[in-house]
């Protein structure tokens, strides 16, 4: 992959910063998932010749976001090498529970499975498409 920007949802940033989901389907926050994240990516993006890393609001819609699974949220984008072309559709990839789930995001975006999110784990293949939340 030439390039790629990876946004991280900084209003999931302000929900409890991970979730731990018992055999019952009860959710818990677990401490410190968003550092782990920034982190984790932070790194990524320093380690790769074209990538950035950008925090923004919602992007997905508070109206979709309310009726997933809870968790953080990144939306993935390849692009060319001079960063003026996306190179595949924006990739929303979550809902990322775990420090599992950020270093399988940080796995694939590092080993160029990205933008393909069949190269993730399922249960980090968001089935919501930006598009789709934009109505």
């Amino acid at each position: 992959m030439d390039g790629f920007t990876v946004v991280r949802c900084g209003a999931c940033a302000h929900a409890p910063s991970g979730f731990d989901e018992d055999a019952h389907g009860t959710v818990a926050a677990l401490p410190g998932v968003d550092e782990v994240l920034v982190e984790g990516l932070r790194a990524v993006v320093q380690d790769s010749a074209q990538g950035v890393l950008v925090t923004a609001g919602c992007r997905l819609g508070p109206g979709v976001c309310a009726v997933r699974r809870p968790g953080l949220m990144v939306l993935v984008q390849a692009c060319d090498a001079a960063r003026t072309r996306p190179r595949s559709p924006v990739v929303a990839v979550g809902p990322v529970r775990s420090t599992d789930d950020v270093r399988a995001v940080t796995r694939w975006l590092q080993d160029g499975g990205a933008p393909d999110p069949q190269a993730l784990p399922a249960r980090l293949r968001c089935a919501i498409t930006p598009e789709a939340a934009r109505g």
